[in-house]
């Protein structure tokens, strides 16, 4: 008896070798990328910055301060991270240095604790969070100039969008606690998710036309949705069992790094596509709370140079524009 295949089966078998192929591709891919990602970590006793490649491998320390040295974010170029320190006068300051850790230099002073740097684009400014006692608002500092002003009041984590032109950040304005967009210059506000849920962390995609973001909906319990600038389709990468945190794009878009928060102070970087598929873990985290993890602009590149979507995100598309 002649066994016959209905469309429908070949579509499926289809689509399974595809899957199968596709997710081989991402694991070669990354096993053979030399790329770094910065995180900070406890594993020393103390809250310092890390580096590591993308596979994992080659975990380094970068600071060694008796103070606490976290929010690590590399610059467009790859040549300077920046990230907050309470070395030398006690309080948060947004400090710089080389990819090695060498040549610190402190960018801000005076009151408020600072956090969450962000640089732009073009490398000349970074954004960054201002806790005042309890009053937020997000300052943007003129690197070349050595000067800052105040950008916008009951906000906090800053993100420059890829163009320059606008800044997504949380604030708690309206009665929510959401994410919101704001131009350079302080003009044009704009909500973006429009719900009950707290959100934390937005990070832009590289084309500008995503934002990654995490939801508490639990009082612990943290995951990772990605929502069109618009506002419109919020989709849930993470699987609602622990507590996600931290996305960071990778700079071709396919990938977001973050940290997954265990029980105790364990913390774990992982990796996975930005269509929410799981790659692999890249740091052991226990007792250590690795965390706050960020991709270098240039040495990241995951993927073959492509603009061609994976089935597994096509269907994803099809599926969100029935909605």
């Amino acid at each position: 008896m002649r066994l016959k295949l209905v469309p429908s089966c070949l579509l499926l078998i289809g689509l399974c070798i595809c899957l199968m192929s596709e997710e081989s591709r991402l694991r070669n891919a990354l096993a053979s990328n030399t790329g770094q990602i910065v995180f900070e970590s406890r594993r020393d006793g103390n809250t310092e910055i890390y580096k590591m490649d993308a596979d994992g491998g080659n975990q380094e320390r970068l600071t060694n301060h008796p103070w606490a040295d976290i929010h690590p974010d590399w610059s467009p170029d790859g040549t300077k991270i920046a990230f907050a320190s309470r070395r030398d006068t006690g309080r948060y300051q947004i400090h710089v240095m080389d990819p090695d850790g060498k040549n610190v230099i402190r960018l801000t002073e005076g009151l408020g604790q600072k956090g969450h740097p962000d640089w732009s684009p073009d490398g000349r400014k970074i954004a960054f969070t201002v806790d005042n006692r309890g009053k937020y608002h997000i300052a943007v500092l003129d690197v070349d100039e050595n000067n800052r002003k105040k950008l916008i009041d009951q906000a906090a984590v800053p993100a420059w969008s890829p163009d320059g032109a606008e800044i997504a950040f949380v604030s708690w304005r309206d009665g929510g606690h959401d994410i919101y967009l704001v131009g350079a210059d302080g003009q044009g506000l704009k909500r973006v998710t429009h719900d009950l849920t707290r959100k934390w962390a937005p990070s832009f995609s590289p084309d500008g036309r995503r934002i990654a973001y995490v939801v508490h909906k639990h009082l612990t319990l943290g995951q990772i949705y990605v929502v069109g600038v618009d506002g419109k389709k919020p989709v849930r990468l993470t699987p609602n069992d622990k507590n996600y945190w931290g996305p960071a794009w990778s700079p071709d878009g396919q990938m977001i790094a973050y940290n997954v928060y265990e029980d105790g102070d364990s913390g774990t970087i992982h990796l996975m596509a930005s269509d929410g598929r799981y790659i692999r873990q890249l740091s052991d985290g226990r007792n250590a709370r690795d965390s706050e993890p960020d991709i270098n602009p240039l040495g990241l590149a995951v993927f073959p140079a492509s603009n061609e979507s994976t089935t597994w995100g096509k269907l994803k598309i099809i599926e969100l524009n029935r909605r």
